[in-house]
């Protein structure tokens, strides 16, 4: 002790270097825990605000991934293995009301929009199948003079005028390059498809002068030839219940009729009866009835350029009933006015159906 008492702890004249020292070293050794103890809770405080942000930017991933992202890759059709989304559809709604050649039709409702868009890509996808067991294919070339022509770009223009314009037909269908040549493909092997047709008709045909009376339903059908059978006048029934607005105001009469021309049972039908005789109710492949009678029968007639269009229209036409018949097909869009039907009429709205009619 001092002659002031107990010298203080903190040194004085008195104090080792020793003692200074090391009352200097713990003093510098608080202050160093004092600040990592301090940078921890930064760390920590840093953490929990970097890991808050990230759990808030993940939930609004997750819910636009779920709201906007996730509906757009849900199935809307399904044709064999293909599936079409529905992003796909609401791009094809767009460029069928935009561009495609019955614009005006979907135009007039957003109903007739949803199902020109969807029933176009399914026939389409029905058509590759077609041309594939035909082994019927086309070319990139191919692909890009049928654009040049849709386009109205000339041969004889250089590639960069026909790129320009293809870029531009391309952005204004909403479409992706892939998908817009797909379209423009399936259009050429349908072509290709009805020319292997057409160079197999014969010149000469077996033909009948045929009527038809067709209806909704085999009942009325079934009315219609007990009115027959009791003596009344075919084509006074015809002009009186037919709903075929071709022969209707004819008495039904449909014109000389070579086999190939009709479908493959009416076809079947009409060609085993005789003159004066008509069929009993026959389904046609869209949903009616039909009956059908034979006025004359002639042989080894020739086909005009009509019937040999009839032949190509409904020879097509079976082909392709057979392979959506062999197909499975998913069309998750239906029934109308369900969930996704009504999402499918939204975007079709949208795009200016059913301002036509106001709906």
């Amino acid at each position: 002790m001092g002659i002031f008492g107990r010298v203080p702890s903190g040194g004085g004249p008195g104090t080792s270097r020793r003692d200074r020292r090391q009352q200097g070293v713990r003093g510098r050794s608080k202050t160093v825990a004092r600040r990592e103890s301090e940078h921890r809770a930064q760390v920590v405080i840093l953490a929990g605000i970097i890991l808050t942000a990230i759990v808030v930017l993940g939930v609004g991933a997750f819910g636009y991934y779920q709201t906007s992202v996730q509906p757009k890759q849900e199935t809307v059709l399904k044709v064999g293995d293909r599936k079409f989304s529905m992003g796909y559809v609401e791009k094809r709604i767009r460029y069928e009301i935009q561009n495609g050649s019955q614009a005006q039709l979907a135009s007039s409702s957003e109903q007739l929009a949803v199902v020109q868009a969807v029933t176009a890509t399914e026939n389409e996808e029905i058509t590759r199948i077609n041309a594939s067991q035909q082994n019927i294919s086309v070319g990139e070339d191919e692909i890009d003079v049928r654009i040049r022509a849709n386009l109205g770009v000339a041969d004889s223009a250089d590639q960069a005028t026909y790129a320009e314009a293809y870029r531009k037909a391309v952005h204004d269908s909403g479409l992706s390059p892939k998908d817009y040549r797909e379209i423009i493909a399936a259009g050429l092997l349908e072509d290709k498809i009805r020319w292997s047709i057409t160079v197999g008709i014969p010149a000469t045909a077996d033909q009948v002068r045929l009527f038809d009376i067709q209806v909704a339903t085999q009942e009325e059908a079934q009315k219609v030839v007990d009115r027959l059978a009791a003596g009344e006048d075919f084509s006074a029934i015809a002009t009186e219940l037919s709903t075929d607005t071709k022969t209707k105001d004819k008495g039904g009469e449909m014109g000389w009729m070579p086999k190939a021309a009709l479908e493959p049972a009416a076809g079947d039908a009409v060609f085993a009866l005789e003159a004066g005789q008509w069929t009993q109710p026959i389904a046609g492949s869209r949903g009616s009835y039909f009956v059908y009678r034979v006025a004359e029968k002639g042989a080894a007639m020739a086909v005009t350029a009509d019937q040999q269009k009839a032949i190509e229209d409904q020879t097509f036409t079976t082909q392709q009933d057979q392979i959506t018949q062999q197909t499975t097909i998913d069309r998750r869009y239906l029934p109308m006015y369900s969930e996704m039907w009504n999402k499918l009429a939204e975007v079709a709205i949208k795009n200016g159906a059913g301002r036509a009619t106001g709906q």
